[in-house]
Formats: structure tokens, C-alpha cells, sequence
């Protein structure tokens, strides 16, 4: 694997890290909804969503 691409993964999970981190992740700690979930709900798995297809998009191209 090339270097660039081992660093663009190590940044998504940097990235991820601080997100999911408890001082950002209690501003989405509410009673709002969205679609009838909670907040919280829909922004980890929303998150976690965008890094499996960021690194999916990565990793495809270290393999062509």
C-alpha cells in the first residue's frame, strides 16, 4: 500500500476519533429527531457511513 494511501486512512480515523469523542459528541445529545430517530443515533451512524465509504473509495483505488 502506498504511503499516501495509509495516510488518508490514518486521518479518517483521527478524524473519527475526535468526532465521536465525548465533548463534541454531547452537542448532538437532544431531544431533537430526525425521521424519528434521535440525533445522536443518525450522527454515528451517519459518520461511520462516510468513513466506510471513504475508505472503501481509498482502498479501491490502491487496488486498481
Amino acid at each position: 500500500m502506498k504511503k499516501r494511501h495509509q495516510q488518508k486512512l490514518i486521518v479518517i480515523s483521527v478524524v473519527l476519533f475526535f468526532l465521536w469523542n465525548v465533548p463534541f459528541i454531547t452537542i448532538f445529545d437532544g431531544k431533537t429527531h430526525i425521521l424519528g430517530f434521535p440525533i445522536l443515533y443518525v450522527f454515528l451512524f451517519s459518520t461511520w457511513l462516510f468513513a466506510l465509504i471513504l475508505a472503501y473509495i481509498i482502498l479501491k483505488r490502491f487496488y486498481e
